[in-house]
């Protein structure tokens, strides 16, 4: 992204500067929606509570990417909304299984439809096939760090053993 006033060098050329500001300029327009009452990580994790109830928070953790430690936060401002509950798996009593309450459902309904809306305006303003195309991208991008990360470690393990 260009600047009239600031020199950005070799950052404008740059895959994770970009996205990080495409990523500002997202969670900004998501903040504008008039129906969207929770930040965009909330959405994610109400999402991903519905479609896979009872979920424990390490499982979805790992599913988005963030440690353990980073997950709790969230689940509490989610639980003092009460839009989740946890509940105690009987088999491992450290572990929660997480559910979406009847007010977490309702809220998360209301912000599918701005959600969607705003998808749309956004594929609209950029074309249903660019749209779909960086989509893809991304994606691969995303494969690509895992895969580096990946072999990042398995070097790094490797030079520990000698």
């Amino acid at each position: 992204m260009a600047s009239d006033k600031l020199q950005l060098g070799k950052l404008n050329s740059m895959l994770g500067v970009e996205l990080r500001i495409a990523q500002i300029l997202a969670d900004r327009l998501f903040a504008t929606a008039p129906q969207l009452h929770m930040a965009p990580g909330h959405y994610t994790v109400l999402s991903l509570i519905r479609l896979n109830p009872g979920i424990n928070q390490s499982t979805l953790a790992r599913g988005m990417y963030l440690d353990r430690s980073s997950m709790v936060p969230i689940l509490d401002q989610l639980e003092k909304r009460s839009w989740i509950e946890r509940k105690r798996l009987p088999e491992d009593r450290r572990s929660h299984a997480l559910h979406l309450t009847a007010a977490g459902s309702g809220a998360l309904k209301l912000a599918d439809k701005e959600v969607h809306g705003l998808e749309e305006s956004i594929a609209r303003e950029m074309g249903q096939a660019n749209r779909e195309s960086l989509l893809s991208l991304i994606k691969q991008f995303q494969s690509a760090l895992l895969t580096l990360q990946t072999s990042d470690h398995k070097q790094v393990t490797g030079n520990d053993q000698h």
